[in-house]
């Protein structure tokens, strides 16, 4: 049997469909069932020694804020600082955590800021790693917390954290933030990123001490500082572009107790600032994320654009055809299908708003926000493999990779 087009895009739209309707009731169901960090009725401060350690490359416009916000947590435990490591900055990071340290830190003692200084010729230091390992160094806390100088961390967060550490005897927390979407490209494609991250990295098989694989999210790691020793902390991944997922490994690879939860009534995080910025750091993450597998990459790609793109140019066709057609009831059929589908989106968007407070605007862009994903894509896998334009925040990353 011959296919006509008209027969090809029905069958398209309906594949389309069946992956959004998938889609649609598969994150409901992770994020049902996802573990929150739950808030703690205990409000002494625990008997453990916890250090916050803050990597900043050219965070002038964030470390104000993150810092402000550290400055009003409730206190997590009777020992407790946070280190800052201006990783050499070509901005005003450093007089700016300098100011906030004066400004909203009563015991100056509470809070050191001190610069990274130049990365070892020895070894090829990507991305903030350097800083980490620097700064971890001279620490000699029970805990160790990472976060990025983009977070801005709620009042009872580190407390609830550091409380379910020690009660689940957990040796790596890393919590999920919700993401703040700062320009409209942001709008279009974080929620597309996000949904990709929940259906390709499962919650449960990251929790389950028998399953080897594992996630976790760079903006915030809790470990137990003799755990980040005994892998070999920073040091171990010091070439690693996702370090927070080679270190995730490493904790499970140990048999040490790896929890990723949910706290996106605790934690946000101002990723990006506009389009360029949003490209170049996702670029760096996604072939890499895929473990630098192209069959994954495209793969990953073509999901994308039968679950956010081609519902949008499937409507267009549609609508055109109805008009300037005679045989108008398989687009008729092909118009409805499309329809759904991107009512679909602005649906869960809808739920996703009222269950757990995530903003839904710009959702009827999610079709073009699919088109971004799939360019930055397949940029992902030309800028990491031939090292043209693989950079963060302007530093190059090709070189360092083996």
């Amino acid at each position: 049997m011959i296919l006509n087009t008209n027969s090809i895009l029905l069958y398209l739209g309906f594949l389309s469909f069946v992956l959004i309707l998938f889609s649609f009731f598969y994150e409901i169901y992770i994020f049902n069932k996802a573990p929150f960090l739950k808030n703690s009725v205990y409000s002494k401060p625990l008997n453990e020694s916890l250090s916050i350690l803050i990597p900043a490359y050219n965070e002038e416009i964030n470390i104000v804020n993150c810092l402000k916000a550290l400055s009003e947590i409730k206190k997590p435990c009777q020992t407790f600082k946070i280190l800052v490591v201006d990783d050499s900055s070509t901005d005003d990071t450093y007089h700016e955590a300098i100011k906030c340290k004066d400004e909203y830190f009563q015991k100056n003692d509470d809070i050191e800021i001190i610069s990274s200084g130049d990365r070892p010729s020895d070894k090829n230091w990507v991305g903030k790693n350097w800083a980490c390992y620097k700064g971890s160094k001279q620490l000699t806390t029970d805990w160790i917390l990472f976060i990025d100088a983009d977070v801005i961390i709620g009042k009872n967060c580190i407390f609830n954290a550091l409380l379910k550490s020690c009660t689940d005897d957990i040796d790596l927390l890393s919590l999920a933030p919700k993401i703040n979407c700062n320009c409209l490209a942001e709008w279009m494609v974080q929620p597309i990123m996000t949904s990709l991250l929940m259906l390709g990295f499962p919650i449960f098989k990251t929790n389950d001490s028998s399953n080897k694989d594992s996630f976790a999210a760079g903006p915030f790691m809790l470990f137990k500082k003799k755990s980040y020793d005994l892998i070999g902390g920073h040091l171990e991944t010091y070439n690693e572009v996702v370090e927070d997922l080679a270190l995730a490994e490493k904790i499970k690879s140990n048999n040490l107790n790896l929890n990723f939860s949910i706290a996106i009534n605790d934690i946000s995080l101002n990723m990006y600032r506009n389009l360029n910025s949003l490209i170049e750091g996702w670029s760096k993450n996604w072939f890499l994320g895929l473990e630098k597998n192209i069959l994954k990459s495209l793969s990953a790609s073509i999901f994308v654009f039968f679950l956010y793109s081609f519902p949008l140019i499937l409507f267009l066709i549609s609508l055109i055809k109805i008009n300037f057609t005679d045989n108008t009831k398989i687009y008729l059929l092909t118009f409805l299908i499309s329809f759904i589908s991107i009512i679909s989106y602005g649906l869960k968007r809808l739920i996703f708003k009222n269950k757990f407070n995530i903003p839904n605007n710009y959702w009827y862009l999610n079709s073009i926000g699919g088109f971004i994903v799939i360019y930055i894509s397949f940029l992902s896998i030309y800028r990491t493999i031939t090292g043209n334009g693989w950079t963060w925040k302007g530093r190059n990353l090709y070189e360092k990779l083996d």
